[in-house]
This record gives C-alpha cells, structure tokens and sequence, in this order.
C-alpha cells in the first residue's frame, strides 16, 4: 500500500530515505517512466495557485517531503511523515545506489558549468559512478531550440536517472511534457540542489538542519534574493499548513508498483561533500555515451 499525507491538498508519500531509494531502484529495474518529485513548503504554495503544477505533483509517482514544516505539519495527522528527505541527500543516495547497481545519471540544468561540477564531486565521492552525461542550459528561460537540445541530449545519452534542476515549478512542468519522449526510468527534479553539491552555496549544519532552520541559514547567505519568497510568500503558506485539520489527511491508496525492501545504505550517503576550491574556468557539459545498465 502506498500512504500519503494531505497537506493543503498537495500529497506527500509517507517514506524515509532507505524507503524512497529502495522505490527509486524498483523504478528503475522495471524500465518505465517515473517522475520523482521533492517538495517543500513553497511547492505548496505554488501548488495551491496553480492546480495544473499541483495534478503534476500529485500524479507524481514518489513525492518525498523536502522540509521540515511538512514534518512538522504531518505530526497532526493520524499518519505522520517519518522524516525530511532532501533533494540534496536523495541525489547522493541515488549515486551511491548506481556505484551498487550500475546505473548511469544524467545532470541537467542550473548555472553553465555547474552540472560538470557536481558530476566530478559525485565521482570523487563515489568511484565508478557512470555518468551518462552533463548539460546546463545557456539561458534561464529556454528558448525552443534549447529544449530540444536538452530533450535529444538525454535521449542519446539513455540513462537510467535524470536530474533536473531548473527550480519549480519549471522542472516539474519539463518532466511531464516530456517525460514520455524520455524514456528515462526515474526523473527527479532537485532544484538548487546541484549548486550545494557542487560547493558554490553552503549548506547548512547538520544541527540546523536537524531543527528545521535550514531555511533561516540560506536567507543569511541570499537575504536580496530570498527574503520575499521565504517571508511574504511562504510564511503565509507555512501558518495555514500548521492550522490545517486533521480531517482526511491521510490516504492510502494501492501501489501501482512493488516497494521493495533493499539492505540501508549507508550513513556516509548522507553526509555532506567538502566545499570545493576554485578550479579555474568551467566546464559546461560532459559528453553523453555512458549509456543504461542493462
């Protein structure tokens, strides 16, 4: 059976990490499609002014609680989340897991340059990981024909998980509309997660982390650009999540797909990379031709 919690009508699965890595890995051994979503508190703001973004995460095949307010807000209910599984920790579980499997990763999206950075520190981290290929798009706004690149690029490249990291709601909506054409089996939006792991923004304490304040860490580092997002927008949200009922929070619905049970990783996964030094000029892409296990 697969539970999810209800939190302001955006459904979030009821996992923890060795959970949504042991899914990941049935997603990928079955060969079919999957998207894999990390939402956090401003996922459900936007999803509760969109609701074409909010049916995207809510048919969304893993929707893991990247947050501690969702924790928190989850505590209320009769089925509790059992912890905050991130964008950042799900990336490196997964790399870990393809050293184990011989799975292969595509990295797309964020800064040029920095999809190559966040390969090499994975490599580093875990010896043998295949990368099938790297690209961070020149614009922020694709145009048509930097779509399309993206799209033939993981194509040629068939790996077995792609990355995204174009920041929501955008990633979201690029993973349905062209998750088909893809044909890759798990695709995992991760937002700024490939800039922390590539060391160009610091991530909090685990001690901060473990108290939910992570968000407070990164407006001291970014307060022009994240003041009105986590303030004006989001603390809203956060104060209705809290005062939500408890009333039909939690829904249990059959698993389309077996939850296997697979040996916990380990902790060392999890931990956080070293910050990396200035290297010099950037690279913006690694060649596709790693290929799917087979």
């Amino acid at each position: 059976m697969r539970t999810r919690v209800n939190l302001l009508d955006t459904l979030i699965d009821c996992v923890d990490a060795d959970q949504a890595v042991a899914q990941i890995d049935a997603f990928v051994q079955s060969k079919r499609p999957h998207h894999v979503v990390t939402a956090n508190v401003d996922f459900l703001r936007l999803a509760s002014q969109d609701a074409g973004f909010q049916g995207i995460v809510n048919d969304a095949d893993l929707v893991l609680a990247d947050g501690m307010p969702l924790v928190w807000a989850s505590r209320r209910r009769s089925t509790p989340l059992p912890c905050r599984v991130t964008g950042v920790d799900m990336i490196m579980a997964c790399a870990q897991l393809a050293v184990k499997r011989g799975y292969s990763i595509f990295l797309l999206g964020a800064a040029p340059g920095v999809a190559y950075e966040t390969a090499e520190v994975l490599q580093q981290r875990f010896p043998g990981l295949r990368i099938a290929g790297t690209y961070s798009p020149p614009s922020a706004e694709m145009a048509d024909h930097d779509d399309d690149v993206c799209v033939r690029m993981v194509r040629a490249a068939q790996p077995d998980l792609l990355f995204v990291a174009f920041g929501a709601p955008k990633q979201e909506h690029w993973i349905r509309a062209h998750q088909a054409t893809l044909n890759v089996p798990v695709c995992m939006g991760v937002g700024g997660s490939f800039d922390m792991l590539a060391g160009n923004v610091r991530r909090a304490p685990v001690w901060i982390q473990r108290h939910g304040l992570e968000w407070l860490y990164r407006l001291a580092q970014e307060p022009r650009r994240l003041w009105k997002r986590y303030i004006v927008h989001d603390l809203p949200v956060f104060v209705r999540l809290m005062r939500q009922s408890r009333d039909g929070a939690t829904v249990p619905q059959p698993a389309s797909r077996p939850w296997l049970v697979e040996e916990t990783l380990a902790e060392s996964a999890f931990r956080e990379p070293a910050r990396k030094g200035d290297s010099g000029a950037k690279r913006s892409e690694i060649p596709v031709g790693a290929g799917r296990s087979a």
